[in-house]
């Protein structure tokens, strides 16, 4: 299902976050074939039922890498010269938008080894409430490319602008102090 562009909506750059959950599964895998292939190749019973244990064993574990490998693929984060787009999904595909001009902040949550790994999760602070968008390699990056599509949306202030102070004029301003009140019940 692709998605709907409006009229006059460029893409600035189309994101696929990081793989979470996918590096066990295909570990696993590994270490499971490898277990059977080296199990059969040292017992004489196993090396009769190979193929079966394989399929016992080592498909189960690769239908959970490959489901995980295909839902990380399928889930896309698009910045475009309007809104932001994430979506994703493998059998029920979902999509969801935020507009720019609701966008009132960006932010990046990383620990220490994300900041040495330059990875990191973006959230995107609206009227509503937080967004997450994700996980993602260079989070600051994206984050200065959305508030660079932010500030776009609004008509601003040329660079070369000169703002000057004019003193009021002090006849028209002119203070009045009162004396203090006594208080008649004393």
């Amino acid at each position: 299902m692709a998605t709907k562009w409006r009229d006059e909506e460029v893409t600035v750059i189309s994101v696929t976050p990081l793989a979470e959950g996918v590096v066990v599964p295909l570990l696993t895998l590994v270490a499971a074939l490898v277990l059977v292939l080296e199990g059969a190749a040292h017992v004489h019973f196993l090396r009769v039922i190979e193929g079966w244990l394989a399929l016992v064993v080592v498909a189960p574990v690769a239908v959970v890498a490959l489901t995980r490998t295909w839902r990380w693929r399928s889930h896309k984060v698009h910045v475009t010269s309007q809104r932001v787009l994430l979506e994703g999904g493998v059998l029920r595909h979902w999509r969801s938008s935020i507009e720019l001009r609701d966008v009132l902040a960006t932010r990046v949550d990383q620990r220490v080894s994300e900041r040495l790994a330059r990875r990191g999760m973006v959230v995107l602070e609206t009227r509503l409430g937080p967004v997450s968008l994700g996980r993602v390699r260079h989070p600051g990056a994206l984050c200065r490319m959305i508030d660079a599509e932010r500030s776009h949306e609004y008509e601003s202030i040329p660079l070369d602008t000169v703002f000057t102070f004019e003193e009021p004029d002090r006849k028209n301003h002119r203070v009045r102090l009162q004396p203090p009140r006594r208080n008649e019940d004393e």
